[in-house]
């Protein structure tokens, strides 16, 4: 009997130790805020295709580490709204902010008006020396201004909107800054995008990272090579780094002999590409008939072709068919 007791001590012992234990569990989020010892900006595709930048904002690291968070769907002219906003005021009219961007596809963004709230949210934890600042960098176009194509022109660069307010609010002022952006605006390979530009003058200042949205080619084969997720994997140095750069979404030709991902330090993993969920539309920008009234007279004020995603309704058509809001 004693020897039966022994034995079923000892099993419990040993069902009671977790399989991992001994092992250090991934700390994706300790990883990519690492980055902001060597770099007062870290860049991330954006939107997220999971839950790891809402989690990131909440580790209760990122305040210590990070003064700004910098976007893509936000009117530059409408920062006083969103700064009252995001510090816990009254801001009527908030969703403008995201709505009355150069881009149609960002007023049925979920993310954004997500995120925003998130950060007011986390403020209200903080000290004010503490407290995250949310910057709008797209042009600041008045929309009830734009009635014909040339009004709108002053507006089409947004990369240099982006390096204008990351310049001014960010680097120049010595803060430190996650950028959320389409990776178009984000690598740093002597391109046109806004962190290549702000390169030029600030050598080393962004961390690139990418999320994993599928491999072009042997997906299945190279992501069980990724192993457990989430992830945060550097490219130069890793087998990633040694990969034929056409394995990669990018969007322009390389030399055939380039490899790894051009432009990009790290590799987001949130899991396998047939399991990540699409961005949903913002169903109150879809019912909202007023909103859809607008758009229609902007797309008709810059004279858009019918086919063009300005009009709502070939929004809403391509976004069925492609997922524009995460895939696009």
């Amino acid at each position: 009997m004693r020897l039966i007791l022994a034995l079923l001590a000892a099993a419990a012992v040993v069902f009671a130790v977790p399989a991992d234990a001994g092992q250090q569990r991934p700390d994706p989020a300790g990883t990519l805020l690492a980055a902001f010892d060597d770099h007062p900006i870290v860049a991330k595709s954006s939107p997220d295709v999971g839950t790891f930048v809402f989690d990131l904002i909440r580790d209760p690291r990122f305040p210590a580490r990070v003064n700004d968070i910098v976007v893509e769907c936000g009117n530059a002219r409408l920062q006083p709204l969103l700064d009252a906003y995001i510090a816990g005021g009254e801001a009527p009219g908030i969703n403008t902010v995201w709505r009355d961007t150069t881009q149609p596809s960002c007023g049925f963004s979920t993310f954004y008006e997500q995120l925003f709230a998130l950060v007011r949210q986390v403020n209200t934890t903080l000290p004010a020396s503490r407290k995250i600042r949310v910057l709008a960098s797209d042009p600041p176009i008045d929309w009830s201004r734009v009635h014909s194509p040339p009004d709108l022109e002053p507006f089409l660069d947004r990369d240099a909107s982006i390096v204008s307010v990351v310049k001014t609010q960010v680097l120049q002022k010595h803060r430190k800054a996650l950028m959320l952006f389409g990776l178009g605006h984000l690598t740093h390979d002597g391109g046109s995008g806004a962190v290549a530009q702000l390169e030029r003058e600030y050598p080393g200042a962004a961390y690139v990272v990418a999320d994993h949205r599928g491999f072009t080619s042997d997906n299945t084969r190279l992501e069980q090579r990724l192993g457990s997720w989430p992830a945060l994997v550097p490219v130069q140095g890793s087998w990633l780094g040694s990969l034929d750069t056409t394995f990669f979404p990018v969007n322009r030709d390389y030399p055939p002999d380039t490899r790894g991902y051009p432009g990009v330090d790290a590799y987001l993993y949130e899991g396998p590409a047939d399991l990540l969920l699409r961005e949903p539309l913002s169903a109150r920008a879809v019912l909202d008939t007023e909103y859809l009234s607008e758009l229609r007279r902007r797309a008709a004020a810059i004279e858009a072709p019918p086919d063009s995603i300005e009009w709502p309704e070939t929004f809403f058509d391509r976004e069925r068919t492609s997922g524009v809001l995460l895939r696009g």
